[in-house]
């Protein structure tokens, strides 16, 4: 009777045990991409790599790292084709910091594009050392 008794605790046990740890562990996207951008002077332009888009999802950037207190970036998505940049931001565009995430909207996959990226615009860069951040984004969400 105690045997029962403990083999039906131990199956309840490990089949909490599976459940806890399926629903706890970390969800990523398959096709994150992490990037720095490293801006010399004001308002200059950098763009991220391009990954393809496969979805009219939102593109998702998060803001981790930073080297100069006070400087930000502006970003919008742009479509890429041919050695082209296409802005398919229709007018939106992001303010980003350390710490800082948007979902942003854009319509690369609408206006019959398959790759995207990130049009990254840097302000307050230092005059002597510049400013670079770094983060992740993510094409499809």
């Amino acid at each position: 009777m105690v045997h029962k008794h403990f083999i039906k605790n131990a199956v309840i046990f490990t089949a909490m045990l599976l459940i806890v740890g399926v629903n706890s562990a970390p969800i990523m996207s398959k096709a994150g991409n992490d990037f720095g951008v490293a801006f010399s002077v004001d308002g200059e332009t950098k763009f991220t790599d391009k990954q393809e888009k496969c979805t009219s999802s939102s593109v998702q950037m998060l803001c981790t790292d930073k080297d100069i207190d006070g400087s930000y970036y502006y970003g919008k998505v742009y479509a890429y084709k041919s050695g082209q940049y296409y802005d398919v931001s229709h007018g939106y565009e992001y303010y980003f910091d350390v710490n800082e995430t948007h979902n942003m909207l854009n319509w690369v996959y609408e206006e019959h594009y398959n790759m995207a990226c990130v049009k990254c615009q840097g302000y307050s860069v230092d005059d002597y050392h510049g400013a670079w951040f770094g983060g992740y984004w993510y094409p499809d969400i």
